[in-house]
């Protein structure tokens, strides 16, 4: 994984073709749908996901990415089912704990919604390079600031990740034992924590000095070297989103398809 191309997988299928703002729309008429409407559409939304994946070539990758959030998908259904506040219908005892079939359901219902959520997000993320989404956003008007700060929160993971792999290897050429049980696995994380935090003020510092050697905030006549595709279908495409998040969010005001 680089910093520049962050989470970013080349490829020349559909979706690596579609202009960013289009793919950004989709996200957000997906996202509106997980959360707004009946708990019905998740399988529908999950199946149209997989397809998206597996027609791009991001199957596998995105498989594997669904590992992140397990924990947390895992800890909702978890404790909804063993703690959820009025339920009544006991499906299993346990000791002074009981699986409920209230908290089950809707345990089930929130982890359905985070993993539609996660997949649509990542699937962005692995088919949207980060300075194309920067200058399609600064392309419409868009503050040249914000944009920035959207490229920043995509990169930050990547940049993390790879200074905590270079501290980790460098401490490790000093001797340090990475290596063993769980235990042993936490405390080698310690001194693995101040570099890395350390360094990421550093890297912000440095970012800040490059940006305003450059005039960042220069105004006006701003131009971009680089010039994002924009295909006459996407713009098609991207009215038919706009219409459909109108569309989600009437049927889930009118309460037809409604939580």
């Amino acid at each position: 994984m680089s910093t520049a191309t962050g989470y970013y997988r080349a490829g020349t299928s559909w979706l690596h073709r579609r202009n960013p703002l289009t793919k950004l729309l989709a996200v957000a008429w997906v996202l509106l749908a997980t959360f707004l409407l009946s708990p019905v559409v998740l399988p529908v939304l999950a199946v149209v996901l997989v397809i998206v994946a597996v027609s791009t070539g991001l199957g596998v990758p995105i498989l594997r990415a669904l590992r992140i959030p397990a924990v947390l998908v895992a800890s909702i259904v978890v404790v909804n089912a063993l703690f959820f506040p009025g339920a009544t219908d006991r499906l299993v005892s346990l000791g002074p704990l009981a699986i409920t079939r209230e908290g089950l359901t809707f345990g089930l219902i929130s982890a359905g919604r985070v993993l539609v959520a996660f997949m649509a997000l990542v699937s962005f993320l692995f088919t949207t390079l980060a300075d194309d989404l920067l200058e399609s956003l600064v392309a419409r008007g868009a503050s040249h600031r914000i944009a920035f700060v959207v490229l920043s929160a995509v990169q930050m993971v990547p940049r993390m990740q790879e200074r905590a792999g270079s501290i980790l290897d460098a401490q490790q050429a000093r001797g340090l034992a990475v290596t063993g049980s769980f235990v042993h696995r936490i405390r080698a994380l310690v001194p693995l924590i101040g570099p890395v935090l350390l360094g990421s003020l550093i890297d912000v510092r440095e970012r800040t000095f490059a940006l305003e050697a450059r005039g960042f905030g220069a105004r006006p006549g701003r131009s971009a070297y680089r010039v994002v595709a924009d295909p006459p279908g996407d713009r098609w495409i991207r009215l038919a989103i706009l219409g459909g998040i109108v569309g989600v969010v009437a049927l889930a005001l009118s309460g037809v398809l409604g939580r």
